[in-house]
């Protein structure tokens, strides 16, 4: 397992970013990536300390994290990490402990990997696995 990012949501990604850019200083940014097999628009950013944000804005009120946008909670969304397998991470370590939730999808910002999604009961936060041991996205500069 490895840290991958931080997933906040955003009402809009260039907001977002103009947010997190002033706040955190961050300027390094990838692509916005359209994912309509996830219904969102995310976009990665890395501050000085190579820490990575993933700025999540829903694309219709059909999107899973418009409600939470709506209810302004769960903002602070998820914490995700790379795996190399999905279904063995969750048998040996978050069985019991996590509900899942929902099915592993395909993800457009991870080349088309799978990414499942995970509520630690007792604790109340959000994991994202992502099936892919090795990914590293693309930063350019000033955005």
């Amino acid at each position: 397992m490895k840290f991958d990012h931080l997933g906040v949501i955003v009402s809009d990604i260039s907001i977002g970013r103009r947010h997190f850019s002033k706040i955190y200083d961050i300027k390094k940014w990838t692509i916005e990536y359209f994912d309509d097999i996830n219904g969102v628009i995310v976009q990665f950013g890395k501050d000085d300390n190579d820490f990575c944000y993933e700025l999540i804005a829903p694309i219709n009120e059909a999107s899973p994290v418009y409600n939470s946008l709506n209810k302004k909670n769960s903002i602070l969304n998820h914490v995700a990490y790379l795996v190399d397998n999905i279904d063995q991470f969750f048998n040996d370590k978050l069985k019991g402990d996590f509900l899942v939730l929902g099915k592993p999808k395909k993800a457009i910002a991870y080349n088309m990997n799978l990414i499942q999604f995970f509520y630690s009961k007792e604790h109340n936060y959000i994991v994202e696995l992502i099936q892919s041991s090795n990914h590293q996205h693309i930063f350019f500069d000033d955005l």
